[in-house]
């Protein structure tokens, strides 16, 4: 943890300074199990950076320049945490969301949203709903297809001139947390940042190429330390239009600037795929 919560402020921008873990320089093709981050092999460096509070920026994050954004959703929370009859419906209104959104002709959810849960301090942490403590990009370029084909319903039949995948963060306890989500703005990131590895699932056997990112000066951290529960950040994964951006690293962290008491953090993530066609 950050030893200070080291709060700033610049012409009306807020930030805290927080500690977060990039990949270490290795030769070795990192790997993370997800039920079981015991068993990665992923050598992290813990690096202190600046991340702005996203409300207090004098130009709001948007989804096709910076790659994420705040967007205002209301929905039943108290049925999410604990009912999974309630994630479908509430997949569907998120489709209805992105469909308005982004003016894709198609939007398709994939077939489960995740809950993840802090957990106290001692607690065996072998859980694949565990908020992730390092910087990571869901998938690679190359995994972006084996992705589409596990996890979402098949692809349209059509032309497709543009394919975009989206993840979908709400906050379903009580906030602020003490460990939110901060991501990175696409356009502080260089190809060259992002290294492949893979993400192994444990119970499906599962494996897909994700990507895991090395410190750079240049990057740009944003989060939202008061979310609310009608909000859900919205941020990219992955876009096959080069005009657009292309991805955003992001990662849990401990916010120190947080006040004291909060309630465990509990959130919900979700994931989309949006398709233009050519016809």
């Amino acid at each position: 943890m950050c030893p200070s919560a080291d709060i700033q402020t610049r012409s009306g921008e807020r930030s805290t300074t927080a500690r977060i873990n990039y990949l270490a320089e290795t030769d070795i093709r990192p790997e993370v199990w997800n039920e079981d981050f015991s068993r990665n092999i992923l050598p992290l460096v813990p690096v202190d950076v600046r991340i702005a509070d996203g409300r207090t920026l004098a130009d709001p994050p948007r989804l096709d320049r910076e790659g994420f954004a705040l967007l205002p959703h209301e929905t039943a929370v108290a049925e999410l945490a604990n009912n999974v009859e309630a994630s479908e419906p509430y997949r569907r209104a998120l489709q209805d969301m992105l469909l308005a959104v982004t003016g894709a002709d198609r939007v398709d959810m994939a077939a489960n949203s995740v809950v993840r849960r802090a957990r106290p301090p001692g607690e065996a942490d072998h859980d694949s709903g565990l908020p992730v403590p390092f910087i990571h990009c869901d998938c690679s370029e190359a995994g972006v297809w084996y992705m589409l084909e596990w996890a979402y319903p098949k692809a349209p039949d059509r032309k497709i001139a543009r394919v975009a995948l989206f993840n979908l963060w709400r906050l379903l306890s009580p906030g602020p947390t003490d460990l939110p989500l901060a991501v990175c703005d696409a356009r502080s990131v260089a190809l060259g940042d992002v290294v492949a590895g893979d993400s192994r699932f444990l119970t499906s056997g599962i494996s897909f190429e994700s990507g895991f990112v090395r410190a750079n000066p240049d990057h740009r951290w944003v989060y939202f330390p008061d979310m609310r529960a009608d909000e859900v950040l919205v941020f990219k994964q992955y876009d096959s239009d080069r005009r657009f951006a292309l991805q955003c690293p992001h990662t849990a962290f401990h916010d120190a600037s947080c006040p004291p008491g909060p309630a465990p953090r509990v959130s919900i993530e979700s994931r989309a795929a949006c398709y233009w066609f050519a016809d």
